[in-house]
């Protein structure tokens, strides 16, 4: 089973491996983001974005892509899977955590952006020398979407200050291949002995160095740890960029 978005929504998809209690896998693609469910008798039992896996992966995926391609391929369940959560509740909760991502993402664009504490201390003090709110994250140790209300919620008031850089800056990446012309002054300058931020700092635009990322993370051309979380933030950057 196979299609396209635009002509079956995702919710439809889901409703129809459910119903039919399928198991198998359900490789679903908006632009360069792919998202995969892994489902056992019509219940999802696993779900990534490449090499990020979990809830916090799923419902960043956007559960009403406007275009993109499903593809559903069958196969026996692994013994004891156990759902993630029953059905009607991870899409209810699917949605929910959507809506709040939309949200969030009016103050900061996402979550690899890094912040500073204007003011030391608590509940904020994760923030103090700029951190990344996915650092924050870690620090604290919550679910991605609870950190992210709380940093939405120091922007906000004024206690935490969005820098101009991300927690992808620190990439240092080294890459000689042949690619696209479009990049080609970029590549020349990923040799390994500076750091994107550091690139960036010489003149070469945000948005050229996000594009290639997200172009060789889609791929599998580059593949360093975390790329899953990673390319779900670029893209979520690239949205603000094009809005902007």
């Amino acid at each position: 089973m196979e299609g396209d978005l635009q002509a079956i929504p995702l919710t439809e998809v889901l409703e129809l491996v459910h119903a039919h209690r399928r198991s198998g896998v359900l490789e679903v693609r908006t632009g360069p983001l792919p998202l995969t469910l892994r489902f056992a008798l019509g219940e999802v039992v696993g779900a990534s974005i490449l090499d990020w896996e979990g809830p916090d992966a799923l419902f960043a995926f956007p559960l009403h892509p406007e275009e993109g391609t499903f593809r559903f391929v069958p196969k026996r369940p692994p013994e004891a899977a156990q759902a993630l959560m029953p059905f009607s509740v991870l899409l209810g909760e699917w949605a929910r955590v959507n809506d709040e991502w939309d949200r969030f993402r009016t103050l900061i664009d996402s979550p690899s952006r890094v912040l500073e504490a204007i003011r030391p201390g608590e509940p904020y003090g994760a923030f103090l020398g700029g951190k990344s709110v996915r650092a924050a994250a870690k620090a604290w140790g919550v679910p991605l979407i609870i950190a992210m209300e709380r940093a939405y919620m120091g922007v906000r008031e004024g206690d935490l200050y969005p820098l101009r850089r991300y927690a992808w800056y620190a990439l240092r990446i080294k890459k000689k291949n042949r690619t696209l012309e479009e990049f080609g002054h970029l590549v020349t300058l990923l040799d390994g002995t500076r750091n994107l931020g550091e690139i960036i700092a010489q003149g070469v635009p945000v948005g050229l160095v996000r594009r290639y990322l997200v172009q060789g993370l889609a791929s599998g051309k580059l593949a360093p740890p975390g790329r899953g979380w990673l390319l779900r933030d670029l893209t979520w950057e690239m949205e603000k960029e094009e809005e902007a």
